[in-house]
């Protein structure tokens, strides 16, 4: 996933959703094993459900766009030319016979983003450019961020670290950059969760024109001596000053995924910055469908970066660093694990069964998780 830095970063229905909650009668009962549909995927990073038992999935790393049917067949959609420091093909959603992904082109001295429509084989673009929005608007520009009590000297030695590096880490506002990375498509409108604007869009699909739904809040934790080690190898063996250790610091949203679920609002899950990478930092949260309120449903999740929701409420998400598929009961804001997984970068929801991407960082794959096998 790309981030900003190393640091600054019914019945059926009904069914699945009583299903998913369920837990063994025994202590010796274990929970039903997914069952692969498809290997040999390079990073797919985002899935969404279509027609038919087919189900898109993005293979980021290899900028593609693949679609797998209830076979477990893989066939290749559309395939965004250039690798990945020019080009990147992330986010999929998929609504009346049409897949919405995004695809961004970093080859220019300012970077483009874009959500473009395929069906029946035409592609539109039908957005606007979501860097421009960044860029004009930087919705996370009253936030702070970083270490937030740093004073004298670790003040000096945090800002000297901070030249070096080449990017903040002391008590900063958001800044400029934009990282589109998932989205939900829901009568005419287009959510995104943008990764690095901390920020949720909505595009009108006849119109292109992009305005904010909302800024999710950072999470305020205590800097301690494993994390600042497990940054420093992210970074490459880079010293972070050691003054930064028991230091307030405000991670990054992050968020990673957005979905339209309960009485209209949208759920959104985030990282947590690049600590959330390292530390149980993200969150699934509940924006109101007046966007005037924005709550926290769960959190302690380790790298929430997909969900997915029935319509009762009941959130399921992807825990790429904890290794795990989870459901969060509506009403309750604790997550329970559905199964173990390697690397689960996002999961959709169908009327009888859960698929989940696995195998981020290695042998990628599509898994099913069936609630009446």
């Amino acid at each position: 996933m790309r981030t900003k830095s190393t640091l600054a970063a019914g019945a059926g229905t009904l069914a699945l959703a009583a299903t998913l909650l369920t837990v063994p009668a025994q202590a010796d009962d274990q929970p039903p094993e997914p069952e692969v549909v498809a290997g040999g995927l390079v990073g797919p990073l985002t899935v969404a459900a279509g027609d038919d038992g087919d189900v898109y999935v993005t293979q980021t790393f290899a900028n593609t766009l693949s679609k797998v049917d209830r076979n477990g067949e893989v066939t290749d959609v559309y395939t965004l030319e250039g690798g990945p420091e020019t080009a990147e093909l992330v986010g999929v959603a998929y609504s009346d016979g049409a897949t919405y992904h995004i695809e961004s082109d970093f080859s220019g001295e300012v970077p483009t983003s874009h959500i473009v429509r395929t069906k029946d084989g035409e592609r539109t673009v039908v957005s606007d450019d979501l860097w421009a929005h960044e860029i004009a608007n930087n919705p996370d520009r009253s936030q702070r961020y970083g270490v937030t009590n740093a004073r004298g000297t670790c003040l000096d030695q945090l800002t000297a670290f901070e030249e070096t590096a080449g990017f903040p880490i002391v008590n900063y506002r958001g800044i400029v950059e934009s990282h589109a990375y998932q989205l939900a498509v829901h009568d005419g409108t287009i959510y995104v969760a943008d990764a690095a604007a901390n920020a949720v869009l909505e595009v009108d699909e006849s119109t292109g024109d992009i305005s904010t739904v909302s800024v999710l809040p950072g999470k305020t934790i205590k800097f301690t001596a494993g994390l600042e080690e497990a940054l420093e190898g992210q970074l490459g063996g880079l010293d972070i000053p050691d003054c930064i250790v028991g230091k307030r610091f405000i991670a990054e949203p992050v968020p990673t995924d957005v979905q339209v679920g309960w009485l209209g609002g949208l759920y959104v899950s985030t990282l947590g910055g690049s600590a959330g990478e390292v530390l149980p930092l993200s969150s699934v949260y509940w924006i109101s469908p007046d966007a005037k309120h924005t709550f926290e449903v769960a959190g302690d999740l380790h790298g929430a970066t997909g969900l997915d929701v029935t319509p009762d409420g009941t959130v399921v998400v992807a825990e790429l660093f904890g290794g795990r598929v989870s459901a969060i009961r509506h009403g309750e804001n604790e997550a329970i694990t559905l199964f173990e997984a390697d690397s689960p970068a996002d999961v959709t929801v169908t009327d009888n069964a859960l698929f989940a991407s696995t195998g981020t960082f290695g042998e990628g794959g599509l898994v099913r998780w069936g609630y009446g096998d």
